[in-house]
């Protein structure tokens, strides 16, 4: 009776998630939260959302010129400064930056490349961060920033190793890309006949590639998500 007693009283006490109502019915893709107040998530039709009371309620931010943009990578850096990443081919990805809370956002980087398709955006530091896409002529493709995002400049395809047929990587609400210390970044890729992940230690400017025993094969089938607890 007494262990029943504490194995109910230690089960009461578990986590629990709480469904929150975000002001928005549009689906939400990304999010970054900065602390137990202050979150940011992003979505279809040019969503972004924010909390600063830790989801009791949320703001909608406005991105001008983005109503038809799908924002599926968010990465926020405390209450007043975020970066959106939105996907699709060609001028359709785009780098936003807000530094006043969503008040007012500065395109930094539109994709120029019909044939790229940008999936995922991770930063080192609120200055030095990175996106990739899926490949072109045969090699994912990397821009990177050490400015805040003031210039995206694109990383030389020669120090990525090549992609497989059929490779990509998957816009997976930015998940696919992970940063971590001052250099290191990962990212997966699917879609081909093996899933693998791609490593940087020196951001992005060299690549190495191992494979994984996820699921591969099809179009669907691959790495999807990454996380790191330490290196």
């Amino acid at each position: 009776m007494i262990l029943a007693t504490i194995l109910s009283a230690l089960l009461s006490q578990q986590p629990a998630w709480q469904p929150q109502a975000g002001g928005t019915t549009e689906r939400l893709r990304g999010v970054s939260a900065v602390s137990a107040d202050v979150a940011w998530a992003s979505g279809n039709n040019g969503t972004v959302i924010r909390t600063a009371d830790g989801g009791k309620t949320w703001a909608r931010l406005p991105v001008g010129g983005a109503e038809s943009l799908d924002f599926r990578d968010i990465e926020a850096f405390g209450a007043s400064i975020a970066y959106v990443l939105s996907i699709g081919p060609g001028d359709r990805s785009r780098i936003y930056k807000t530094t006043d809370g969503g008040k007012s956002w500065t395109l930094q980087f539109t994709n120029p490349d019909p044939k790229a398709f940008y999936d995922a955006i991770a930063f080192w530091d609120v200055n030095n961060g990175i996106a990739v896409g899926d490949p072109v002529d045969g090699r994912f493709t990397v821009v990177r920033t050490n400015d805040g995002g003031a210039t995206w400049t694109t990383v030389d395809p020669a120090g990525m190793p090549p992609a497989l047929e059929g490779d990509g990587a998957f816009a997976a609400s930015g998940t696919i890309l992970v940063t971590l210390g001052r250099n290191d970044a990962w990212f997966g890729s699917g879609g081909g006949a093996r899933a693998r992940v791609f490593h940087t230690r020196n951001r992005g400017t060299t690549w190495t590639v191992a494979e994984t025993p996820v699921a591969a094969g099809t179009a669907s089938a691959g790495v999807f998500s990454i996380a790191f607890f330490d290196q």
